[in-house]
């Protein structure tokens, strides 16, 4: 185990005061009682990174969240049907996808909102995956994470001592993008936002929080299953109240499973007549596909990259390639170093580590992924993430996850998930980490790489 340099050493010292007066245990209760989550633990004490530290991070998501975001343009140009073909997409998935990726009403949204997942390692930052959903962890933590955290006894014990912690807006820069993706609504009355959940079984215990984002920016919202929205050619309404946005809180994997075709696609044609503004799935969905970070580790396509880019691809993007039958024999031979992944999932769902497994176990997983019709995997390079030091850890010692948030290409603050060392585990929340977000001591500035805001393809 480490010290992680990261940390605020003023914060270690004062917690460490803190902790010997005897307060710290019915702190945490209060802590964690306002954030309650069922399933969902918060880190206690605060974490309190160097300013220094937390801009490194900003300026690392941003960069890497462009590149990522970015490149299958560069390589594929318009050629939208080719990037599908490249990431395995069935082709009923990918023409949904790629009609509302170049229609310029319903692409907008298409990289709206980012979190790129990086893991602490001895030899840096390293880039899992770059999630590119509505639907994101962390926007509805940081907030009322940094709220919680200013409203605690240590943070009363770190104001005496002239040391006050924040966080970024995250709730003002959300807000700011989703304004940008609405389109001129001539009504005096607050607009009706429709939160859509595709799973009935989705009991998503943050949907608090986002409510009540949504509310602060003055509109009302109700939440529901998408499949009970009542649409006509006027657009769309629920429980007889007349919807004038649809944000769908759900990702592509999960669209596939419980959404009918049909019901996107007239989601969108309501859209495209400006009847209704619809935010989200299926327009992120070739973003939000881990076969893309291939795209930047894969010699093939190295010469598109400036010397820049190769260097911070090179520094941070693991070694990642597409599980097909001409790359079978290199994910056998490299079966020990490597974890397979599905492509579109989320939330650290079906990963298996190749340690894990004999040759034959490994030969027989990847023989069935290979012919999985509903998904498409890619391997990875396995990461070793650094055990570090974090105040208040009890058995000492965690792993980390930095998940900076990107909305409409600005950030907005820093999600956290630290957990006790496991060898063959994501760093998630739905596996156990503990969440948080980042705060600091230093005012967050505006950043100094902001990446352009998303265009349709039609537009470029």
């Amino acid at each position: 185990m480490s010290n992680w340099s990261a940390l605020d050493p003023r914060a270690t010292a004062a917690w460490t005061e803190f902790a010997a007066t005897g307060a710290a245990e019915a702190d945490n209760e209060r802590f964690q009682k306002r954030l309650h989550r069922p399933g969902w633990i918060h880190a206690y004490p605060p974490v309190v990174l160097r300013g220094a530290a937390a801009d490194e991070v900003t300026e690392l998501g941003l960069r890497l969240a462009e590149l990522v975001s970015d490149f299958p343009r560069r390589v594929f140009g318009e050629d939208l049907e080719a990037w599908a073909g490249y990431l395995g997409v069935p082709a009923e998935d990918a023409e949904l996808m790629i009609s509302a990726l170049r229609h310029p009403r319903t692409g907008r949204a298409a990289t709206a909102v980012m979190r790129p997942d990086l893991v602490v390692t001895d030899d840096g930052l390293q880039l899992v995956e770059l999630n590119v959903s509505t639907p994101m962890g962390g926007m509805s933590t940081i907030a009322p994470y940094a709220e919680a955290a200013l409203d605690s006894d240590f943070a009363r014990f770190l104001a005496a001592r002239g040391l006050t912690p924040g966080a970024p807006a995250t709730t003002h820069v959300w807000l700011d993008m989703f304004v940008g993706l609405l389109r001129e609504h001539e009504t005096e009355r607050p607009l009706h936002v429709f939160e859509a959940i595709a799973n009935p079984a989705d009991s998503d215990s943050g949907r608090r929080f986002f409510v009540d984002m949504i509310r602060s920016g003055g509109y009302e919202i109700s939440c529901g299953l998408v499949t009970d929205l009542e649409l006509d050619e006027d657009g769309a309404s629920f429980d007889g109240r007349r919807v004038d946005v649809v944000v769908t809180m759900y990702t592509w994997h999960e669209t596939k499973k419980h959404v009918p075709p049909a019901l996107t696609r007239r989601l969108m044609e309501l859209d495209i007549a400006e009847k209704l503004d619809f935010i989200g799935a299926p327009a992120t969905a070739l973003h939000d596909n881990k076969g893309n970070l291939a795209l930047l580790t894969e010699p093939e396509f190295d010469h598109l990259l400036s010397e820049e880019e190769r260097i911070l691809a090179r520094a941070h993007v693991p070694k990642t390639f597409r599980l097909r039958a001409d790359t079978l024999d290199r994910a056998l031979a490299e079966r020990e170093a490597l974890i397979c992944k599905p492509a579109s999932a989320y939330g650290g769902k079906d990963l298996a580590f190749g340690f894990t497994h004999d040759d034959g176990q490994w030969r027989a997983l990847l023989a069935e992924r290979l012919a999985d019709p509903a998904e498409t995997y890619v391997l990875q390079r396995r990461l070793r993430p650094a055990v570090v030091d974090v105040p208040g850890a009890e058995p000492a010692g965690r792993e980390v996850v930095l998940a900076p948030l990107v909305f409409g290409g600005r950030f907005a603050g820093t999600f956290l998930r630290q957990a006790p060392p496991r060898s063959a585990s994501a760093i998630n929340a739905s596996s156990g980490a503990e969440a948080a977000g980042v705060l600091t001591f230093e005012p967050y500035p505006a950043p100094s790489h902001t990446p352009p805001s998303s265009s349709s393809y039609k537009e470029l």
